[in-house]
């Protein structure tokens, strides 16, 4: 049996997180939730920088200057039509612009609601005065109010899992049948085909509009980034498109973790745990992996680094276990004494005993230490991967008679992914006999487990 976890595929640098159309495969394999991409958010005084300048940011402010000391108030608590309309000529903004400004104005606290009257707060000076907390804080809350008010959040979560441009056809098409849903909903009713949809033009035209409305005022808080397809062969133009921009990612990020999402990130991992690494690289493409590991390691010692990756692969899945190991590779040397510790721990023996033979170190490593890491690698394959493709790169160079003698004593592993693994050779290996060893020790793990 081969000993080197280098002849197995590894999780250290995943594969493509998928097209900019989104789709790869995110969790739906499992039946768990849509894997969210890994994003590289942007440094904090960027994003600040960028929402100082957003024309929305600036029009809220503007709208509470020009409030000043007072304006009183209708008992909806709605300026008076007459200083709306007058607010808006004096601005040069059309009425849509003013009531999103004015929503963003009172949101981020530059505009003040006291009984009957509005008044302009104490933060008109926040966009060029403020720190860059307070300036994303204030951003944070105009976000919040502007999805809230058009009814966006969902359309801004697609975005961010799709993590690139969206067509905005498919937007519209997407948009209107959620709107469906909702409004069927709301009148106990199940949501309709497509084609009924399309029966009414008078509420797709103004769905449509209020879209297209909704979109500009995303782009005017710096939220999302209007622009067009290349044009093809065929085509004379290319196609509208949205996609995200830096703060909406990061809002949208913010959002989601908040929801209880998990939400990798590259960038910024030097002050996060081991566990934490690890996890973010398995949704990294190779470029970024490596970059999130040199950081990481640029921020403790040798010793450090070592000793919290040997920590977070005894605690983690196998997959973890298999990554970790790859980053100590980065270390080389200097982790050789705290991998030999890990010999005593029967969870990393026998990844700590190849890593050590790679690293020209003696270390013992017998048959079941090696049939264990052989089961450790697959389950950790089968967290990630198709089954099929776990089965066909497992044991690439091992003719199908050594295969099927060796799967056949697998059973004995005392190892939680054993029957996993076993059941995924029975099923989906091209060779009978092969297919048939496994599918007898994996009816023998199951009596084992069993009893």
């Amino acid at each position: 049996m081969a000993t080197s976890r280098r002849n197995q595929p590894s999780r250290t640098t995943p594969g493509p997180r998928g097209d900019a159309n989104g789709n790869a495969q995110r969790g739906t394999d499992t039946g768990g939730p849509p894997r969210l991409p890994t994003v590289r958010l942007a440094p904090r005084e960027e994003l600040a920088a960028a929402a100082r300048v957003a024309p929305l940011l600036r029009a809220a402010r503007d709208v509470a200057r020009w409030i000043g000391p007072g304006r009183a108030l209708t008992k909806a608590g709605r300026l008076r039509r007459a200083d709306a309309l007058a607010g808006a000529t004096h601005l040069e903004l059309i009425p849509a612009e003013f009531d999103a400004a004015w929503r963003v104005a009172v949101a981020t606290r530059m505009l003040l609601l006291t009984g009957t009257r509005a008044e302009a707060g104490d933060r008109l000076d926040m966009l060029a005065a403020g720190t860059a907390d307070d300036v994303l804080a204030a951003w944070d809350a105009a976000l919040t109010v502007m999805l809230e008010a058009e009814d966006l959040d969902g359309m801004a979560t697609a975005l961010y899992t799709v993590g690139g441009p969206v067509r905005m056809d498919a937007l519209f098409d997407a948009y209107l049948a959620a709107a469906d849903t909702r409004r069927r909903g709301a009148h106990g009713g199940e949501p309709g085909p497509a084609g009924e949809q399309a029966a009414d033009p008078g509420r797709l035209q103004d769905e449509g509009a209020a879209l297209s409305v909704a979109l500009e005022m995303l782009a005017d808080l710096g939220v999302v980034e209007l622009g067009a397809d290349e044009p093809g062969v065929d085509e004379d133009g290319g196609a509208l498109t949205v996609t995200l921009a830096p703060l909406g990612v990061w809002g949208v990020h913010r959002r989601l973790r908040a929801q209880g999402w998990h939400v990798p990130v590259t960038g910024g991992r030097a002050r996060t745990d081991a566990t934490a690494l690890l996890g973010t690289l398995a949704n990294c493409d190779v470029e970024d992996g490596e970059a999130e590991i040199a950081s990481w390691l640029a921020g403790r010692t040798p010793r450090q680094a070592a000793v919290e990756l040997i920590s977070a692969a005894s605690q983690g899945s196998p997959g973890l276990r298999g990554a970790g190991f790859a980053v100590l590779d980065r270390i080389g040397a200097d982790a050789v004494g705290t991998v030999r510790e890990a010999l005593a721990d029967p969870v990393l023996r026998a990844h700590a005993a190849v890593w050590l033979h790679e690293h020209g170190e003696d270390a013992e490593l017998d048959r079941e230490d090696r049939a264990w890491l052989l089961v450790d690698l697959g389950a950790g394959l089968l967290e990630e991967a198709d089954p099929k493709d776990v089965v066909a790169e497992l044991l690439p160079d091992v003719p199908p008679d050594a295969q099927a003698e060796l799967v056949a004593g697998l059973w004995r592993v005392r190892h939680p992914g054993v029957t996993d693994l076993l059941t995924a050779l029975s099923d989906h290996h091209p060779d009978p006999g092969v297919s048939r060893a496994a599918r007898k020790a994996a009816f023998k793990a199951r009596s084992v487990s069993a009893s």
